[in-house]
C-alpha cells in the first residue's frame, strides 16, 4: 500500500484565465484532473553566495516525486496573494523567515497534467535554511553549470524566467 500524499486533495486552489483573472475556486484534486483548470502558484528561485539552492521533493508529493525543483514551490491557497504564499512557502518548506522575495513577475507553464499560472519569485540570501520534512527531503547548493537531475518540468520553465531567457528554451 501507498504512504498518503503530503498534500491534502481538498486543500482550495484559486483559478485564473490566461489573463489571471479570477474565475472562481477549485480543489487540488479537480486542478490536477484537468488541466484546462489554470491555477495559482509560486516558485521562489534562491540565490546564495555559493550558487543557486534547490530542493528535493517528498517521495510522497502528487507530482514529480523525488525531483529537484526549485529551493520553494506550492500552489495559492484561496484568496491568498502570489507574495503571501512566496513568504508563506518560503516558511514551511524552508524554515525562512527573513527578507520578502522579489516578485519578477507570472509565467503561464503549460504541462501534460496541469496549467499553472506561477507568480516567480528571486531571494537573495545565504539563509538560514532548513529541511522542513514532510514535504522536502533533500536540499543542495548547485552552480549554473551543474543542476541537479532530475528536475521537474516546470523548474525548467522557472530558472530560465528567472535568469532573464525565454522559459522555453532548454537550460544548459
Amino acid at each position: 500500500m501507498q504512504p498518503a500524499p503530503v498534500q491534502r486533495q481538498d486543500e482550495i486552489f484559486c483559478v485564473v484565465d490566461r489573463d489571471d483573472h479570477v474565475l472562481g475556486y477549485r480543489t487540488r484534486a479537480e486542478c490536477h484532473a484537468d488541466a484546462t483548470l489554470i491555477h495559482r502558484s509560486v516558485s521562489v528561485v534562491v540565490e546564495t553566495s555559493e550558487g543557486m539552492l534547490f530542493q528535493r521533493r517528498s517521495l510522497r508529493k502528487d507530482s514529480s516525486p523525488g525531483f529537484w525543483d526549485v529551493a520553494c514551490s506550492g500552489h495559492v491557497d484561496g484568496e491568498e496573494t502570489y507574495a503571501e504564499a512566496a513568504v508563506r512557502e518560503l516558511g514551511e518548506e524552508l524554515g525562512y523567515h527573513g527578507q520578502p522575495p522579489e516578485h519578477l513577475g507570472t509565467l503561464l507553464t503549460e504541462l501534460e497534467n496541469e496549467t499553472e499560472m506561477a507568480g516567480v519569485f528571486r531571494l537573495r540570501a545565504d539563509g538560514p535554511f532548513g529541511l522542513m520534512l514532510p514535504e522536502v527531503i533533500g536540499l543542495g547548493i548547485f552552480s549554473a553549470d551543474d543542476w541537479p537531475t532530475p528536475l521537474t518540468p516546470s523548474a525548467q520553465l522557472v530558472i530560465n524566467f528567472a535568469l532573464g531567457s525565454d522559459p522555453y528554451a532548454k537550460l544548459a
